[in-house]
């Protein structure tokens, strides 16, 4: 009797103690060393807890050259078959448009994050094995625009976007465009997207902001930028450069570009949010959900933070919905 009822708590505590993922790997668009990525990773590594393994690859494509991107899918699918994850997550667009080909017939579930195009083309494209979910992270145009007017107090105004030339720009530049057609006359803003290829043509959009009648300057994403030479450029030295020089209120779309030295204020996506968001994902596949059947999903919505020295330094007061950082 003894051993029956040993027997027998044994089969209940396997049967209602959770079934631990034991490698989750992590595929990054980039680089460590990118804001962005350091929030969603912290996210990640939060939500997960202990109890997960993450192992992680970086692509590394701010930096990189386009010419350079499938050599670096191959080393990440190697380092994939090495590892052996149950699960993989795929951080940003290049991610997931260079390891889904290679992944889709694995038997494995995938969760993407910061996804800014529509991923069902390529997911109808790649049907293999691989059960697949994620988070998609749109820039908050339409909230940023009624924002910037109120706070600018003027209805009609007329509003420069920049961002680089990688992917994922130009993916949120489409984005924004279709978004603007449908909300220009209602709102009455002119807006002018500025996709730069290189830190010089950069510095010449920022420079002829004012001159040109623009009321504020939208920074997207500018770390992809190459000098004269075709080298990358130190993404904070982008930004620096611009506060330093821009004669208009600039504003971010993602938190990481806020803050004394940086823009303004924005109301703005975090990285965080994403990690968080996929990892509950992670979580419910690793309790037995199937990632197939979870649909994909929008990210949190984004938050107005600010900061109170470069709001002094424009002479703007943010309405209690903002956030100060500083």
């Amino acid at each position: 009797m003894h051993l029956l009822i040993k027997a027998l708590t044994s089969l209940l505590l396997c049967a209602t103690a959770p079934v631990w993922a034991s490698n989750v790997m992590l595929i990054e668009s980039y680089h460590y060393g990118y804001d962005w990525d350091k929030s969603y990773i912290a996210g990640l590594e939060r939500t997960l807890g202990s109890d997960y393994t993450l192992s992680r690859f970086e692509m590394d494509t701010k930096r990189l050259p386009p010419s350079e991107f499938e050599k670096q899918a191959d080393k990440a699918f190697a380092a994939y078959q090495a590892t052996k994850p149950e699960i993989v997550v795929l951080g940003d667009d290049n991610a997931l448009k260079y390891m889904l080909p290679r992944l889709y017939d694995e038997p494995i579930s995938i969760v993407f994050l910061g996804i800014n195009s529509n991923p069902r083309h390529l997911l109808a494209k790649y049907e293999g094995q691989a059960k697949v979910t994620g988070v998609l992270e749109l820039p908050l145009f339409v909230r940023n625009m009624r924002e910037i007017s109120m706070l600018l107090g003027k209805k009609n105004i007329k509003v420069k976007v920049m961002f680089d030339s990688g992917v994922t720009s130009e993916i949120a530049a489409e984005y924004i465009l279709r978004q603007y057609e449908q909300i220009r006359r209602s709102l009455g803003i002119e807006i002018n997207i500025v996709n730069a290829v290189t830190f010089q043509g950069w510095q010449r959009e920022i420079a002829a902001a004012k001159p040109s009648g623009f009321d504020a300057v939208i920074v997207g994403l500018y770390q992809t930028l190459v000098d004269s030479e075709g080298n990358n450029v130190d993404a904070n030295q982008v930004l620096s450069w611009t506060n330093q020089h821009v004669e208009v209120p600039t504003f971010g779309f993602w938190d990481f570009s806020v803050g004394k030295g940086k823009t303004a204020g924005g109301v703005v996506l975090f990285g965080e949010s994403q990690g968080q968001h996929a990892a509950e994902l992670v979580k419910q596949i690793n309790a037995g959900a199937d990632a197939s059947t979870i649909p994909i999903q929008i990210g949190r919505q984004g938050r107005a933070i600010y900061s109170a020295s470069e709001m002094e330094r424009w002479s703007l007061t943010p309405s209690s919905r903002w956030q100060n950082i500083d």
